[in-house]
């Protein structure tokens, strides 16, 4: 399939609009749904509201023979000028909802909802990890994938399973089998949604790993009603310092993923990279691990800094600063053509 072969589109929508519930919308401008307010369009977007719609999409897609990427909050997120190639599929309806159990020891949350709102609730329920969940945005899909947290806690130390859906139906996947690491999980590894396929492996291959996270079920056996008000405190601290260490500017997050023992912040700043400037993005004059948009700055613009960065880091500490913001999509675009 070429860069913008649309031969398939028509079938696709005929099928995908015999499915009750699924919500369509074809060229649909993905700046609108990123935090850095970057990318070009989807091809197809889909919105679907629970598992049988997830696995309608799947089967129809494998079909076509059509990429998918799954969308969530847009955080943590560069879409390519060019925009994504094939099916992007967001989550709402009942995959976009939480429900708490056993008194407040255990939540079932679909991944469609988005992370600030589990962790308001987990907070309020008096859970201790929920502090190190603060302030991350997107979606609840996004922070299983990437193992959302901070030193203070890690989303996936309270996970008790994660359910997926394939084109064959459910999968359930335990806290040991999600392999949860520093930013990273069993679901990066496999490239769920499109988050990473290897052009090396075979078309059959690829099928396999089309797996769309669904819902999560969480427990915290250390939760206390009694403890909510000490954690709000602690909650207020920790947001109001990062209102005051991290820009207002949009941007998809700390761009680069911390080197074992310090910090890519410092070392951006140490190597004299704040203000750095290509087109319309910059790396932050606030937190040097930032690059913001200061308004119509497009994906190619964000490349070149960050390029430019890790060339000079290397050079004037010898570290090599690795991605933590994800790449989707085509990047191939430049000049009018973006």
């Amino acid at each position: 399939m070429s860069d913008r072969d649309l031969a398939w589109r028509p079938a696709l929508l005929a099928r995908l609009g015999a499915v009750p519930g699924l919500e369509l919308e074809v060229d649909a401008p993905l700046s609108k749904r990123t935090t850095f307010g970057i990318g070009g369009p989807a091809d197809v977007l889909v919105e679907a509201g629970d598992e049988r719609q997830v696995q309608a999409v799947l089967a129809a897609i494998a079909d076509a023979g059509v990429p998918l990427f799954v969308l969530g909050g847009g955080s943590n997120l560069l879409v390519g000028d060019g925009g994504i190639r094939g099916v992007v599929l967001t989550l709402g309806g009942d995959l976009a909802a939480l429900a708490i159990e056993d008194g407040g020891r255990r939540l079932v949350v679909g991944c469609g909802c988005t992370f600030p709102r589990l962790t308001r609730t987990a907070l309020d329920l008096g859970w201790p990890g929920a502090v190190g969940w603060l302030g991350t945005p997107g979606q609840v899909g996004g922070a299983i994938l990437m193992n959302a947290g901070s030193r203070w806690g890690e989303i996936g130390s309270d996970v008790v399973e994660v359910i997926a859906v394939d084109a064959a139906g459910e999968r359930r996947f335990d806290r040991d089998q999600c392999a949860f690491g520093y930013r990273t999980s069993l679901f990066q590894q496999r490239g769920v949604g499109g988050a990473r396929i290897d052009t090396s492996i075979t078309s059959a291959d690829q099928e396999s790993l089309r797996l769309v996270l669904t819902r999560v079920i969480l427990q915290c056996d250390k939760s206390s009603t009694e403890k909510a008000k000490e954690l709000d405190a602690t909650a207020k601290e920790l947001l109001a310092r990062r209102h005051r260490t991290q820009p207002r500017l949009r941007s998809a997050g700390s761009l680069f993923k911390n080197p074992p023992g310090d910090f890519a912040g410092r070392l951006i700043e140490a190597a004299g990279l704040k203000g750095f400037t290509v087109g319309r993005a910059q790396v932050s004059e606030v937190h040097a691990n930032f690059i913001v948009n200061l308004g119509g700055a497009m994906a190619r613009d964000v490349v070149a800094v960050a390029t430019h960065v890790q060339t000079t880091v290397k050079q004037h500490s010898g570290v090599d600063l690795e991605w933590e913001v994800r790449r989707v999509g085509d990047f191939s675009v430049t000049g009018e053509a973006a």
